[in-house]
C-alpha cells in the first residue's frame, strides 16, 4: 500500500489506496475482505514485534506511551463497528466515534513506532457485545495494562510509563507497581493530601476523635513548599534569543496522597504563557522536577502519531463493518507509521548521527521526489515504455454513453383473471 501511493505519487491514504486498487467497488470489497479474511491478528501483532526488536537495539530507558484517541464517524455509524456515542473532552460534546487505546514506544530520540491498540467497548453495549468480542466492557486503563503485559512477554524493555490524567487513577498505578514499572503520569488537580489537623478534632460527645487528619488540596499543599525551580532556555547571543521561561516547578516527595498508597514525587508544574497549571506524579523518587517535566515532554509522540493517522493515511476514513476489519486497519495504520520513522533512522542515525531528523510528511514528499526523477529518467531513455504509456491512455480516453433501446410490446389481453391474462401472451421477438 505505502509502495503504491509513493510510486503512483498519490494521496498517502487508506482510502485512496483502496479506490486505486479496486474503483467503484472500493468500499464493500475492501469491507469485505479485512472482515472475512483469516489472519490472526495476534500473530501478526507478534511478527511486527519480532521485526521492530530485530531492527532496533532496544534498551531500557525508553518509554511506554499511554494514550487514547477518537475517530470520529458522521456517515454509515450504525453500521461501523466499535462506533458509540462517547463524551469528546478535547471539543467538550457527545459525538459518535470510535475511541481506541493506543501503546507508543519511544527511546527519547529518533526511535519511535505503536506498538499496539485496544478498542474500547462502551458499558451499556456490555450484554450484546459480550457475544461477539472479548472485549467487552473493560476500563481504558485495564487495556493499557494489557497492552503493556503483551509487549513485555514479547521481549520489549521495561520502560518509564508516561499518560496524561485519564489514566493517572489508582488502579493503573497498582496495577504498574505489580509489573515493577516506573511511570509518570499526570493526575487531576482535584486529588488531595492528607495533613495533620492543627486543631484537636473532637467527638460529638467531646472526647479526642481517632481520626486527626484533615484533606487539602493539591494547591494548597503546593503553598507550603517554598523552592520553586524556572527551566526553559537561556539567552542565545549567536541567534540574538532572549531568556525563556517555560515552567515554574515545585516538587515534593509524600506518602499522603489520599487517592494512592505508597510514596511518591509529586511535581507542580505552571505554564506562566497559558496560565495553567499541572500536576505530575512519579515513581522516580531521585528525579529532580527537571528530569520528571522533561521525561512527560516525550509523551507528546503519540499526538503527533495520532495527527499524521487521521491525516495522512485518514484512519477515520476507514468504514468496516467487524472487529476483525477494524483491528486490521488500525495494524495497517500503525505499520505505515514504523515504516515512515525507521526510514527517518535510517537516513539521520546510520548514515550521520549528527543529521536533523526530518518529519514524516517531507520522509513521504522526498521518496515521491526521488520516484518522480526515477519516473522521468525513465521516460528520456525507454522509448518503447513511453510508446505504451501512450497507448494506454489512449485506450483509456474515450467512454460512450449508453444509447436507450426501443420498448416493445411483451403482451396484449382484453382484461386478467386473478392477475393473470386469460389466454397465453404471444411473445413478440426481438
Amino acid at each position: 500500500m505505502i509502495a503504491t501511493a509513493l510510486i503512483l505519487g498519490a494521496r498517502f491514504k487508506l482510502v485512496d489506496f483502496r479506490a486505486m486498487w479496486m474503483g467503484g467497488k472500493s468500499v464493500s470489497a475492501l469491507s469485505t475482505f479485512f472482515s472475512k479474511s483469516k489472519f490472526s491478528i495476534y500473530a501478526m501483532n507478534a511478527a511486527f514485534s519480532r521485526r521492530a526488536l530485530s531492527l532496533y537495539s532496544l534498551k531500557e530507558g525508553g518509554y511506554f506511551i499511554i494514550d487514547d484517541t477518537m475517530e470520529r464517524h458522521t456517515k454509515l455509524r450504525e453500521m461501523i463497528y466499535g462506533v458509540f456515542w462517547l463524551f469528546d473532552h478535547v471539543i467538550g460534546t457527545n459525538l459518535k466515534a470510535k475511541c481506541i487505546v493506543f501503546l507508543y514506544y519511544s527511546d527519547g530520540c529518533l526511535i519511535k513506532f505503536p506498538i499496539g491498540s485496544r478498542l474500547f467497548i462502551q458499558e451499556k453495549e456490555k450484554e450484546k457485545e459480550k457475544e461477539r468480542t472479548a472485549n467487552a466492557h473493560r476500563k481504558k486503563y485495564a487495556l493499557a495494562v494489557e497492552l503493556i503485559e503483551e509487549a513485555l512477554d514479547r521481549g520489549f524493555p521495561k520502560s518509564v510509563v508516561l499518560a496524561d490524567s485519564w489514566f493517572g487513577v489508582s488502579p493503573f498505578v497498582v496495577e504498574l507497581q505489580r509489573l515493577k514499572l516506573d511511570f509518570v503520569l499526570e493526575i487531576k488537580s482535584n486529588y488531595a493530601i492528607k495533613a495533620q489537623n492543627p486543631v484537636l478534632a473532637l467527638t460529638p460527645k467531646g472526647k479526642v476523635a481517632k481520626n486527626q487528619f484533615i484533606k487539602i488540596s493539591l494547591a494548597d499543599f503546593f503553598q507550603t513548599v517554598k523552592l520553586i525551580t524556572k527551566v526553559g532556555f537561556n539567552r542565545n547571543t549567536t541567534k540574538d534569543k532572549n531568556e525563556k521561561v517555560l515552567y515554574h516547578l515545585k516538587v515534593a516527595t509524600t506518602s499522603s496522597l489520599n487517592a494512592f498508597s505508597g510514596k511518591y514525587r509529586l511535581v507542580q508544574s505552571y505554564d506562566p504563557a497559558k496560565n495553567t497549571i499541572k500536576y505530575l506524579l512519579s515513581s522516580k523518587l531521585n528525579w529532580e522536577a527537571k528530569k520528571i517535566i522533561y521525561a512527560y515532554a516525550n509523551r507528546w509522540v503519540i499526538e503527533e502519531f495520532f495527527r499524521n493517522a487521521k491525516q495522512l493515511t485518514n484512519m477515520e476514513g476507514t468504514c468496516l463493518r467487524s472487529e476483525q476489519g477494524v483491528t486490521l486497519a488500525l495494524c495497517l495504520v500503525s505499520w505505515a507509521d514504523f515504516l515512515l520513522h525507521y526510514e527517518n533512522y535510517k537516513n539521520s542515525a546510520v548514515k550521520n548521527f549528527k543529521k536533523k531528523p526530518l518529519t514524516v510528511q517531507s520522509i513521504i514528499r522526498r521518496q515521491q521526489l526521488i520516484n518522480t526523477e526515477e519516473f522521468v529518467e525513465r521516460v528520456r531513455k525507454d522509448d518503447c515504455f513511453v510508446t505504451k504509456w501512450i497507448n494506454f491512455l489512449k485506450k483509456e480516453t474515450d467512454r460512450y454513453r449508453k444509447t436507450h433501446s426501443e420498448l416493445e410490446e411483451i403482451a396484449r389481453s382484453d382484461s386478467l383473471t386473478n392477475g393473470q391474462p386469460k389466454t397465453m401472451p404471444v411473445l413478440l421477438s426481438t
